[in-house]
């Protein structure tokens, strides 16, 4: 796995063990904001262990017990120009789509604060387990601006009326509120985060990558679709899975009673 990305004002490390790769967010002195540089550098590695047939899992964290990701830093709102402005929200935008079309399960392990773009790290993981340290929030209305690309995530993994409250108040959620409106799967104690995740990387490990690939699109897809449209395309899904080698391999795994061998195709 590559060295850490040490940039002005965050590090960002990958690590694997096994099959799981953890994406971690590392600034002692800020709640872990990312830059321009930084929202590339993390788009990029969720492209990496995308292509990468040694992972078959991807958790996002940060370290620590105070901040999981504040979102895009502040500091260079300061910069004029709409030509910033622009790189700023197209580097949020690649960032977006990067974890959106990763084919692997993501796993956000939330250590503290997630907030304003950090948000989003959360509501586009497939999973998220939550510290009772944890945070989260989208304040920026309180600051004159307002999570216009952050909803597009927090629409879809909540409630519209609790999103609402959420974007329109700038109210900071503790942990167990957000277990409660469904934003995140489960609340643990932080000493107890760690075994928690590793928990649930396992399980999803040890499942086919291949059909957790082609799952995860249809899941994408069909989302957004009108019921009719998405039954006909996951009719088309279901037949292409099924024609999968592990789909077939764990169809006769279980009638012999013994653990399938997957093979990723």
């Amino acid at each position: 796995m590559r060295s850490p990305i040490i940039l002005e004002n965050i590090i960002i490390d990958v690590t694997r063990q096994n099959a799981v790769a953890t994406i971690t967010l590392h600034n002692p002195d800020k709640p872990n904001p990312l830059s321009i540089q930084a929202m590339a550098a993390l788009a990029s590695s969720f492209k990496e262990l995308n292509a990468s047939t040694k992972v078959r899992v991807i958790v996002i964290t940060g370290s620590g017990q105070k901040a999981f990701c504040a979102g895009a830093d502040l500091g260079e709102f300061d910069r004029p120009g709409i030509v910033n402005q622009r790189k700023q929200n197209a580097a949020y935008r690649d960032l977006c789509m990067a974890l959106y079309e990763t084919q692997k399960p993501v796993v956000a392990k939330v250590n503290g604060a997630a907030v304003a773009g950090g948000m989003a790290l959360v509501t586009l993981s497939h999973l998220a387990v939550a510290s009772t340290t944890a945070r989260f929030g989208t304040p920026e209305i309180k600051v004159g601006a307002f999570p216009n690309m952050v909803m597009a995530g927090i629409l879809r993994a909540i409630p519209k009326k609790a999103a609402m409250k959420m974007i329109l108040l700038g109210e900071i959620l503790d942990a167990q509120e957000a277990l409660e409106m469904g934003l995140v799967n489960s609340v643990v104690a932080p000493e107890a985060l760690d075994e928690n995740v590793d928990n649930i990387t396992t399980a999803l490990s040890e499942k086919s990558s291949s059909v957790f690939g082609l799952g995860l699109d249809s899941i994408r897809v069909s989302s957004d679709l009108p019921y009719p449209q998405a039954l006909e395309y996951l009719c088309e899904m279901a037949t292409i899975i099924r024609n999968t080698d592990d789909c077939q391999e764990g169809a006769k795994a279980f009638l012999e009673k013994r653990k399938p061998n997957w093979k990723g195709r």
